[in-house]
């Protein structure tokens, strides 16, 4: 899992542009290549090169990269790669831009394409062919947020799939014998397990309000772009029934009642996590989330279920929004061959295997999911068998899918908010966001 910032789109644009005017199409692959061979036509002596390698993981899960770094740099004393762990994203494109990007560098699927058709990312694809990698190997929904055109821009790690996590005893003290199955049971839970102190300030939240959007869009059958009309769709009815749950939260129990409650919660990545703590009696979490909780809460009594459907369409069943982490090569990096051969590294089975264990999240690889390794991952089977459920889907992959989530995310927030009726934000979305479809 790795941690995105919420402040970073509008900046992210004109990064891009001035990314791609800088490039000129100027091929760094070429580039790379043409220095191995004029390194390899003279008798100096290999020097002993340092890469810089920027990830977005930080905590235990930053301890667990650094381990194969050290592993890596203990067997390649030639090349040797330092870690820093920089989940802003801004500033990649900000060094990216200024012709000082880091060696290698981690991102979200979801910014692959944006970013490599703008001139961000390398291409990877004479690699990958000279070097033989399977590419049949890694999961089809994983690696095609990494790809366009024909082109691959990154390599992705981990899988990451949202389910619903739920407090057992908090449920069984409010009377309910297991998870809600349906949306409409969902808002019943929510009802009777959040709990207000006399005076009228909440004790307990049954899900924290700031729900994913996407993953209950796609409960409700909702989709985000008609690729044969070229429309977005933020509008689409599926969209609007996920915004219209999430701003029923917020309408019963008001904003700044939420905001109050909220700044009394502990940071995530600790035992005061507000779900360990029993603050929220259910949340909606990904894969890692079990791993996190034998190390800061083992004594919680928790349940994984599938995220709740539409109970007016029972196809929907077993709904939710896949992401993946990658592992890429900067546009304007000084040594390529080097840094693709780190790269490849962290992405082949003995590594990858390693590694998502070690954080517990999903590999990309097929051959891995039977993986040994994984067997005394918490929750790795749920997820496992959750990820093969025909209802996930990804956020659509195009050059403008940035600027799409970051005012969708911004609308998103003001209508919860009250700050703007629904159709107007979504009309805003829709208005910003069309124009940059090609």
């Amino acid at each position: 899992m790795m941690r995105k910032g919420s402040t970073w789109g509008i900046v992210m644009v004109f990064l891009l542009v001035a990314v791609l005017a800088g490039c000129g199409g100027k091929d760094a692959t070429s580039s790379g290549k043409k220095e191995a061979g004029e390194a390899k036509g003279s008798d100096a002596p290999k020097e002993k090169m340092q890469l810089s390698f920027w990830y977005g993981w930080t905590g235990m899960e930053a301890e667990a990269l650094e381990k194969l770094i050290k592993k890596w740099n203990d067997a390649n004393p030639d090349i040797q790669v330092k870690g820093l762990s920089q989940s802003d994203y801004q500033k990649q494109l900000t060094a990216i831009t200024g012709g000082n990007p880091p060696d290698i560098a981690s991102n979200f699927g979801q910014d692959v394409v944006p970013w490599g058709e703008r001139g961000a990312m390398m291409p990877l694809d004479d690699y990958i062919k000279k070097d033989n990698v399977d590419l049949n190997d890694f999961v089809p929904a994983a690696l095609s947020s990494s790809q366009s055109n024909g082109k691959t821009y990154a390599l992705p790690v981990a899988m990451h799939v949202s389910m619903l996590f739920y407090n057992k005893d908090l449920l069984e003290k409010a009377g309910f014998s297991g998870p809600p199955e349906t949306m409409s049971q969902l808002k019943e839970y929510i009802a009777k397990l959040s709990v207000k102190e006399d005076g009228g300030k909440l004790q307990q939240l049954g899900l924290w309000p700031g729900v994913d959007a996407y993953t209950f869009s796609y409960a409700y059958g909702g989709s985000y772009y008609d690729a044969d009309k070229k429309q977005v769709t933020p509008d689409d009815a599926g969209v609007k029934k996920a915004l219209e749950f999430g701003k029923g939260i917020w309408d019963q129990f008001g904003s700044k009642e939420l905001d109050r409650f909220a700044s009394g919660l502990g940071q995530y990545m600790s035992p005061q996590n507000p779900f360990f703590t029993g603050k929220y009696a259910m949340t909606i979490d990904g894969e890692w989330l079990p791993t996190f909780i034998k190390q800061y809460a083992p004594n919680l009594k928790y349940g994984i279920a599938p995220i709740p459907y539409d109970e007016n369409n029972a196809s929907l069943k077993d709904p939710g929004n896949v992401t993946t982490s990658v592992f890429y090569i900067p546009k304007g990096v000084k040594h390529p061959e080097e840094s693709w051969k780190f790269l490849k590294w962290m992405t082949e089975p003995e590594q990858m295997a390693e590694f998502t264990a070690a954080i517990g999240n999903l590999p990309t690889r097929s051959s891995l999911q039977t993986h040994e390794i994984y067997k005394e991952v918490p929750g790795f089977q749920e997820f496992l068998q959750y990820s093969s459920s025909p209802n996930l889907h990804s956020f659509p992959a195009t050059s403008f899918s940035t600027e799409y989530m970051t005012e969708f995310s911004n609308q998103y927030n003001a209508i919860l908010r009250g700050d703007i009726g629904m159709e107007e934000g979504l009309k805003r979305v829709k208005d910003k966001i069309q124009p940059l479809v090609k």
